[in-house]
């Protein structure tokens, strides 16, 4: 009976390209000039929940030709080096050699190889899930992270803005062209604007953090992003999943002779 074996070498190819993707976007991340799919990229590439998924995958796959094969080869071997009793030189032989090897009639082997490779597979849709989770996490994190510098530059414009307007209402009251209560106004103002700013600072601080965990560097790290507006929109909704090259998808059918895993 032929058995096929097509052993998704997609992935390992997606795998490749990602890992060589990923030595660029790793040194754009530290000269500071992240866009949203060099983020992608160094997520899929970096993220432990990722590669230990990936490993699990690795294993699986790793799996499948070990029980589609035979047992293995029994080789024994015997010698008399003495005889203990006076008996001709012919009757009995002073050396054997003994070769076993059990052939799998009944095709279990196969069968095995079936629940292997059906495993394998399961695990790759675990792969998936987990890449598509963690690329919507980074996702979220990278808008957050640009929405909270867009907002600290608009406080911190406003901040200014209100601060030249008490300065101005200050000295307008004390040349006696200002009533107190405006003046009041304005810096009260001002100091919620300040309170303001130390909430968006906190803010950007954790999503920062998120965005650094996920792409499994240093939480306090520095990281600057490229503006929001720069991310094209058809191209950001058009991401596929990394692992699916060129629209390739796994299969398995199990109604084959053997058993096939092919694309």
């Amino acid at each position: 009976m032929k058995t096929t074996y097509s052993l998704l070498f997609n992935l390992i190819l997606a795998l490749t390209l990602r890992t060589a993707l990923a030595g660029d976007n790793d040194s754009a991340v530290r000269e500071g000039r992240l866009s949203l799919d060099e983020v992608t990229n160094v997520v899929l590439a970096n993220n432990p929940a990722i590669k230990e998924a990936e490993n699990r995958w690795r294993a699986a796959k790793e799996r499948v030709p070990q029980a589609a094969a035979w047992d293995d080869l029994k080789v024994a071997g015997d010698s008399e080096f003495h005889r203990y009793i006076n008996v001709p030189p012919n009757a009995f032989m002073d050396q054997s050699l003994t070769v076993e090897q059990l052939v799998p009639i009944t095709g279990k082997n196969l069968v095995h190889a079936r629940a292997a490779a059906a495993e394998a597979l399961s695990i790759f849709e675990e792969v998936r899930r987990a890449e598509l989770d963690v690329i919507s996490k980074a996702r979220a994190a990278y808008f957050r992270l640009a929405n909270a510098y867009d907002q600290l530059e608009i406080n911190s414009k406003n901040l200014t803005s209100l601060r030249q307007i008490a300065d101005i209402s200050r000295t307008r009251y004390e040349n006696g062209l200002e009533s107190a209560a405006n003046v009041l106004v304005a810096e009260t103002d001002h100091s919620k604007l300040l309170e303001t700013q130390s909430d968006l600072e906190r803010n950007l601080s954790d999503a920062q953090s998120q965005l650094n965990t996920l792409m499994n560097r240093d939480a306090f790290a520095p990281l600057a992003i490229r503006s929001v507006g720069l991310v094209v929109p058809d191209k950001a909704r058009n991401w596929q999943f990394v692992s699916r090259v060129d629209g390739y998808v796994q299969k398995l059918d199990v109604t084959a002779p053997g058993f096939l895993i092919r694309r």
